[in-house]
């Protein structure tokens, strides 16, 4: 696995612990973060699978359904947070423009880990 690969997995799970308290200071539940914490999983793992297939191989339709739930979940939870993290900061700028900027901000942190996982989810049907 090349470092740059390794550091962004390292990033990913360095990150957890804060996203898992700040999800459950905002819904105030425990499916929330557990939802987040398999998501990270599931991403952190497609990475090594990519890397690594014979560590972590995934195999058939269900690696989709992984890939889904990794995707959707962090759509649903971008929804979430964009509607809730500002009054949890107690922030009132909420233009349009800085909605934008955060969210392209997160796409381009996520888009690798979906490309793995799509990468590693062709592979598993080949």
């Amino acid at each position: 696995m090349p470092w740059w690969a390794s550091l962004y997995v390292a990033f990913i799970i360095i990150s957890l612990p804060f996203g898992l308290m700040t999800i459950r200071r905002i819904e105030k539940d425990i499916l929330h973060p557990l939802g987040g914490l398999l998501s990270t999983l599931l991403s952190a793992s497609f990475i090594v699978s990519y890397y690594y297939p014979d560590l972590l191989p995934y195999h058939g339709a269900q690696t989709w359904l992984y890939w889904g739930f990794v995707v959707g979940w962090d759509c649903y939870s971008y929804l979430r947070l964009n509607n809730r993290l500002p009054e949890l900061l107690e922030q009132t700028d909420d233009s349009p423009g800085r909605r934008n900027n955060v969210f392209l901000i997160g796409l381009i942190i996520t888009l690798p880990v979906y490309i793995w996982g799509f990468l590693v989810c062709l592979r598993a049907m080949a």
